[in-house]
């Protein structure tokens, strides 16, 4: 078979799955490189959508502002996922703001050829089903937004946002904005963390020292009081 000059690793992506192998290099090739040495949006929310975006390295906060102007992290996607796709299928606006972090490699894929890619009937049923595990990881996030308290829900933003390195970030009022609560509030949780030793805090950054300690019930997706 022959690899893709640029990323190969994304032939086995799951937007390519069952795919042939010249239609995965070929698809690969067509899209354009970005990248981000530094934090910068992507997609604003309610922005008009020309393409879909693949993720060929690092990782994009995917977050979300309700009318009251309360922001929600609704994921943080890795190596390999996509976003867009949606938005430009159905030439709707922007759902939510992407942004990517530092080091970070997208492929854009312009709505033309993602209008081509679709007649493939694998590669429709790939980016349904991305959509489909979108819908289910978006229900479980709703379900602990509801159910668990501040403290829960901080350490899943932090479970979450240190998937690919220890080091966040997000300054305090970030933090504070995500969750949608005081930043006394939060100031009192964060410290919890810290003399647990499960946290360090430094300007700017907060340094996750025990992942494992943060949130396996909650990323489970169980209720409080099913939690043993």
């Amino acid at each position: 078979m022959k690899n893709s000059i640029r990323f190969p690793h994304l032939l086995k992506s799951e937007l390519l799955a069952d795919l042939p192998d010249d239609f995965r290099v070929r698809f690969l090739d067509a899209c354009s490189v970005r990248l981000y040495d530094e934090p910068e949006e992507i997609l604003a929310q309610g922005a008009s959508v020309h393409g879909m975006f693949v993720i060929a390295h690092g990782s994009v906060e995917i977050t979300c502002v309700s009318p009251d102007g309360q922001t929600a992290m609704i994921h943080l996607a890795r190596q390999g996922e996509i976003f867009g796709e949606i938005e430009t299928l159905s030439e709707n606006v922007a759902a939510a703001t992407c942004t990517a972090t530092p080091k970070t490699t997208v492929l854009f894929c312009a709505q033309a050829l993602l209008y081509d890619a679709v007649r493939a009937p694998a590669f429709l049923r790939n980016i349904t089903r991305v959509f489909y595990d979108r819908m289910a990881r978006d229900n479980a996030t709703k379900f602990v937004d509801q159910f668990y308290p501040v403290d829960q829900r901080l350490r899943t933003y932090l479970h979450r946002l240190s998937a690919d390195k220890p080091e966040i970030s997000k300054t305090q009022a970030d933090l504070a904005g995500l969750l949608g609560c005081a930043r006394q509030t939060l100031n009192r949780e964060l410290g919890r963390l810290r003399e647990d030793r499960i946290i360090e805090i430094e300007k700017g950054k907060i340094r996750v020292l025990d992942r494992d300690a943060l949130v396996p019930a909650v990323e489970n997706g169980l209720p409080p009081d099913r939690v043993n």
